[in-house]
């Protein structure tokens, strides 16, 4: 019985181990996409400042194009964020 007990407390220790890793790494990802969503938000940034005017109108629509595809970039990347967090919580509450 003693190895038994002994091996089921090693099996807890390591899982809770590996717990703790899958915690940090999904930190590590958080701040990943973090700078990644303030890499789009600077690229709107610079959109706005260079806005064309309203008369050019094929430089408009590239501006609108491309600042709809960082808005989108930056939802999609806010929808990562929060399986992070939803992942975190699960991870915890194993604990």
């Amino acid at each position: 019985m003693s190895k038994k007990k002994d091996s089921d407390e090693l099996f807890d220790k390591l899982l809770e181990l590996n717990i703790k890793y899958a915690i940090e790494d999904s930190n590590i990802n958080m701040k990943m996409i973090d700078n990644r969503i303030k890499f789009y938000q600077n690229l709107i940034s610079h959109l706005e400042d260079n806005k064309p005017f309203f008369f050019q109108k094929k430089k408009l629509i590239e501006y609108n194009n491309k600042k709809e595809e960082y808005e989108n970039k930056i939802s999609e990347l806010y929808t990562q964020l929060g399986q992070e967090f939803e992942l975190i919580e699960k991870l915890y509450s194993i604990i």
